[in-house]
C-alpha cells in the first residue's frame, strides 16, 4: 500500500482544474437529461390528443395527467444521466473528496494499458498495482509519448486516482 502525503497548492489548483471540467460534464448531462425530458413528455401528448377523444387521450398510460407516466419518464432520465456519468468516468465527487482530503501517493510501476477518452480530453492509465488493475486518470488530454509496458512512477490524488505528475522510469 502506498504512504500518502499532503497535496501542494500547484496540485490543488491541477485538482480545481480538473474539478471545473467535470462539472461541466454534469452540466452537460443534466442539459442532455432536459432536453430528453421535453422531448418525450411532449411527442407522445401531440399525438393523444391529435388522434383520440379527449377522454380517451386522458386516460391513457402516456398522457401527462397520469402519475405513472412521469415516475417512468423521470426514472429513465435519471437512468440515462447516471449511465452518462458512469460510461464517461466522471470523477466529481471522488475529486471533490480529494480536495477535502488533501492526500496524494505515488507509485511506480509498469503501465498495462494506455487510451484516450472523452474527445480526446481525458488519457486513462492501467497499472498493475498490489496484484489488482487500477485505472489512473490524466486530466489534461492526450498524454503523448507514453505506451503500454514502459515504466513510470506516478503522483496521484489519493480518492479520485486524478495523475498529478507522471514520469517514465
Amino acid at each position: 500500500m502506498s504512504d500518502y502525503t499532503f497535496i501542494t497548492t500547484e496540485e490543488n489548483f491541477l485538482l480545481q482544474e480538473a474539478l471545473k471540467k467535470n462539472k461541466q460534464q454534469l452540466a452537460k448531462f443534466g442539459l442532455i437529461g432536459a432536453a430528453v425530458t421535453l422531448v418525450v413528455a411532449t411527442i407522445p401528448q401531440v399525438y393523444l390528443y391529435r388522434h383520440n377523444s379527449m377522454g380517451d387521450a386522458d386516460t391513457s398510460m402516456l398522457s401527462y395527467k397520469n402519475l405513472w407516466f412521469w415516475i417512468w419518464l423521470l426514472s429513465f432520465v435519471l437512468a440515462l444521466i447516471f449511465s452518462l456519468i458512469k460510461l464517461t468516468d466522471i470523477r466529481y465527487w471522488a475529486i471533490k473528496k480529494d480536495l477535502t482530503a488533501l492526500q496524494k501517493g505515488t507509485l511506480e510501476a509498469p503501465m498495462e494499458a494506455v487510451y484516450v477518452e472523452n474527445n480526446d480530453s481525458q488519457t486513462n492509465i492501467m497499472v498493475l498495482q498490489d496484484q489488482k488493475k487500477r485505472l489512473y486518470y490524466w486530466m489534461a488530454g492526450v498524454l503523448d509519448g507514453y505506451k503500454a509496458g514502459q515504466s513510470v512512477k506516478i503522483t496521484y490524488a489519493r480518492y479520485s486516482r486524478v495523475i498529478i505528475s507522471i514520469n517514465k522510469l
